[in-house]
């Protein structure tokens, strides 16, 4: 009688604990391990079965820039010569490939784990060494920082991240 009434107590006050009643019956339905097969962007990328995940709480800087092609009055191509620095994004992009690419990855869902209208599913992703490359990625400033309620469980360690980030002059934060 005594355990009936405390499991009651339990679930009716889990609330006041910050947690919902569908998180304790749910809790695997948020966390899953998957292959990594293809990093599109530092913030996204594609599982062995075809998902797409969005990293939750960073956002890629876009693409490498185009070089800028001149052309002579006949219309031929003026050859420029190229400069031997890596543009930023290109870096940034790497660098989330060798993190991820080819590698089973812990995800962690949110309060919102997406949704079938954008075909993406929206995650925290585990490194197989248990780091966090959503944290990883901050901290080395190859992504930016977007927090998207209700997506905030780790909004206050991915703000120290891109803190870090700014103060260190990592990355899009040297400039």
């Amino acid at each position: 009688m005594i355990l009936r009434v405390l499991l009651i107590t339990f679930f009716l006050s889990a609330p006041a604990w910050g947690v919902e009643n569908d998180d304790l019956f749910n809790f695997s339905k948020k966390q899953e391990e998957a292959l990594v097969v293809k990093v599109v962007a530092t913030d996204l990328i594609v599982l062995e079965d075809g998902r797409r995940v969005k990293l939750i709480g960073v956002e890629s800087a876009g693409a490498a820039p185009r070089p800028y092609v001149k052309y002579d009055q006949k219309g031929h191509v003026i050859e420029e010569p190229v400069e031997p620095t890596i543009p930023l994004q290109e870096q940034a992009l790497t660098y989330a490939q060798d993190l991820m690419e080819n590698k089973k990855v812990g995800l962690e869902y949110d309060v919102d784990a997406g949704s079938t209208s954008n075909g993406y599913l929206y995650a925290y992703v585990y490194l197989p060494d248990g780091q966090m490359a959503n944290l990883e990625l901050l901290r080395m400033g190859f992504v930016k920082l977007r927090i998207v309620p209700p997506n905030v469980k780790y909004e206050d360690k991915l703000r120290l991240a891109y803190q870090e980030a700014k103060k260190e002059k990592r990355g899009l934060e040297g400039d």
